[in-house]
């Protein structure tokens, strides 16, 4: 029996790119009563799986994975009755490329994620190409070198009063031990943060 996709489906096909080609589908021998003069209406046609994955185009295990997921439904073991599952099969279709055409909430944070990884991986290649063309010093690296200039400037600035009291021999002790501990407040405030 030839079954007329277009009478079963309506009239959606008539575009030449979605039309399906009409192929033959055994019926079970219940529907044995229709005619080419009559064709019988297909509600309670009942068609075996593997015919059904051949009319729609899919796999017999696509057609059982659609029906565990409840988008068609069984009328018996490895049936399918022919009208409904048809609708219910372009219903879902609908309904998947509906989604398909609107981006989601969640596809637009996706890609905003995405967006931040890739700029952080640039920020992050292109700081590592500075270090190794020596445009950027690693921070230990600049922090052992204040470090070591901050102790030299320290131990000279500390060789001041010795230095000055060489240099002026009418200064006496007390001058020079008052210079030295003026100069160690000024240094132990640096050192604390009060300047």
């Amino acid at each position: 029996m030839d079954i007329d996709l277009i009478e079963l489906l309506g009239d959606d096909l008539t575009q030449p790119e979605t039309r399906l080609p009409a192929s033959p589908v055994r019926v079970s021998p219940s529907d044995s009563t229709a005619t080419p003069e009559h064709p019988q209406r297909l509600s309670g046609t009942h068609i075996h799986e593997s015919e059904l994955a051949d009319l729609l185009g899919i796999t017999a295990n696509r057609i059982r994975t659609l029906a565990r997921d409840g988008v068609i439904k069984r009328s018996g073991p490895a049936r399918y009755e022919l009208r409904s599952t048809i609708r219910d099969y372009c219903s879902h279709l609908r309904e998947h490329a509906a989604r398909a055409g609107r981006p989601s909430e969640s596809n637009a944070d996706l890609k905003a994620e995405r967006l931040r990884l890739t700029r952080a991986q640039a920020e992050a290649q292109e700081t590592k190409n500075r270090q190794l063309s020596g445009e950027l010093i690693g921070a230990d690296t600049v922090s052992r070198e204040w470090q070591s200039i901050l102790r030299d400037v320290r131990a000279a600035v500390l060789a001041v009063p010795s230095r000055f009291g060489a240099a002026m021999p009418h200064l006496s002790a007390s001058d020079i031990a008052a210079l030295d501990a003026e100069i160690r407040t000024v240094l132990e405030g640096l050192a604390d943060g009060n300047a």
